[in-house]
């Protein structure tokens, strides 16, 4: 996904070593596969904008209801996903995770939250006018287009009385995309498979989020997915985003390691961007 969160210690060490501390940075979102499992070495917060040399040889397990099951290293870049499917993620389901490196053995649990409430569209349907690179008025509809972009108001709003954290995904939902202007040869670019446009926003306390259509590329339908934060995660993000000269640890539910384990959920709403008839 897109919850890219990397975690640093303030010893003295360049890196550590497994027998001292790694970091365990584990994802699970509600009715997905699980994938978002990354194992690093730890570094400090002296080296900057660094992040710890992946591990790839962890014996990472997540366990539900008493039942075990092993992950697997995807890469070389220390993530790990569970490559069965019989595993489900679902709504107040509790988790808790180890991963294994060298004689030392991280661990946490995480319960998922939620999904939000009350989440809707301003609008389901936005109208373009088509662009005819044959046109003799090529350029000034190209023009008119982009003006027209800058003006569309489309907000997602959810319920959210108690000012928790939220942050909205946005993608396009075509297995096939074709774009929406053409390139200077007069050409519509087009994509086999989704996940060609993709936006994610900062988690916000807010209860809506205003899509920036100007950043829409491609005609078709477009999935927005509103998540619902967990409260390790909420600590975690706000941390982060206060002075960076204050070289504290941030905070970590993992029990004899760094990182953090947590869980999200989501409701998707949707809304089509079509030619004007």
């Amino acid at each position: 996904m897109f919850l890219f969160v990397f975690f640093i210690s303030c010893e003295d060490e360049i890196i550590y070593s497994p027998e001292e501390r790694f970091v365990l940075q584990a994802y699970l979102y509600a009715n997905e596969p699980v994938w978002d499992v990354t194992v690093r070495y730890a570094v400090p917060l002296t080296v900057a904008d660094s992040i710890g040399e992946p591990i790839n040889e962890a014996a990472v397990t997540l366990y539900k209801n008493d039942v075990a099951y092993t992950l697997v290293s995807s890469s070389d870049s220390g993530n790990y996903y569970y490559s069965g499917d019989d595993l489900t993620v679902e709504t107040g389901d509790i988790f808790s995770i180890e991963a294994t490196v060298g004689e030392k053995t991280a661990s946490a649990t995480t319960t998922v939250p939620e999904s939000p409430r009350g989440v809707f569209m301003s609008s389901d349907t936005i109208e373009l006018p088509e662009i005819d690179p044959d046109d003799y008025l090529f350029f000034e509809t190209m023009r008119d287009l982009r003006a027209l972009q800058s003006e569309i108001q489309l907000e997602v709003f959810w319920d959210n009385p108690d000012n928790e954290l939220h942050f909205v995904v946005i993608e396009n939902a075509q297995e096939e995309q074709v774009s929406i202007f053409p390139d200077f040869g007069g050409n519509f670019g087009m994509t086999d498979g989704r996940d060609s446009f993709r936006r994610i926003t900062p988690p916000t306390r807010e209860s809506s989020y205003q899509i920036n259509f100007r950043e829409i590329q491609y005609w078709g339908k477009y999935m927005v997915k509103v998540y619902r934060v967990n409260q390790e995660y909420a600590n975690l993000y706000e941390n982060l985003t206060q002075d960076s000269r204050d070289l504290n640890e941030p905070p970590t539910n993992i029990k004899n390691g760094l990182g953090i384990f947590s869980a999200f959920n989501s409701q998707n709403v949707f809304f089509y961007v079509v030619q004007q008839e």
